[in-house]
């Protein structure tokens, strides 16, 4: 292979991986609209999406939808909390060598973790109480401290 194929081959894979990363983040940043593309409000599914059955598996006797009180809703509820979840985890594998990534760690946990709330319908249980999250909070941020200072300290030992 020559060289000049070489540096199309390098330029075209370059311009691949920019394209899917572009597609990605167009994608990412619109979670939070997917719902008014799958569901119509007050009806349901749109007619263009497959029933799955996901909607009757997920609604409890109630006719709740996972706590929420339509399949819309807890849609754009979960896809919300996706799309700040993917942008704390976005920005923590970007801040890679910075000085603050330690300190990422925090909101990308407690993101996760009401992503999760969600995802198991944990709302209306003592893991969603204000309480319990502040002293998680309090407690992943003392960790998360600790632990840069005891690094900290082992690298630059004085």
């Amino acid at each position: 292979m020559s060289n000049k194929q070489s540096i199309r081959t390098k330029s075209q894979r370059a311009i691949l991986k920019s394209l899917l990363v572009s597609l990605g983040i167009i994608f990412i940043s619109s979670l939070p609209y997917l719902h008014d593309l799958i569901t119509i409000r007050g009806e349901g599914l749109a007619p263009w999406v497959p029933d799955l059955g996901i909607e009757k598996a997920l609604t409890d006797a109630d006719g709740k939808v996972m706590g929420f009180s339509s399949y819309r809703v807890f849609l754009y509820t979960l896809l919300i909390h996706l799309f700040a979840h993917i942008g704390w985890v976005g920005w923590m594998l970007d801040a890679k060598g910075k000085s603050y990534r330690f300190a990422l760690l925090v909101p990308v946990v407690l993101s996760g973790y009401t992503v999760g709330l969600l995802l198991f319908n944990t709302r209306a249980t003592e893991f969603n109480e204000p309480d319990t999250k502040f002293y998680l909070t309090l407690f992943l941020s003392i960790i998360v401290i600790l632990n840069f200072f005891i690094n900290y300290k082992r690298k630059n030992p004085q």
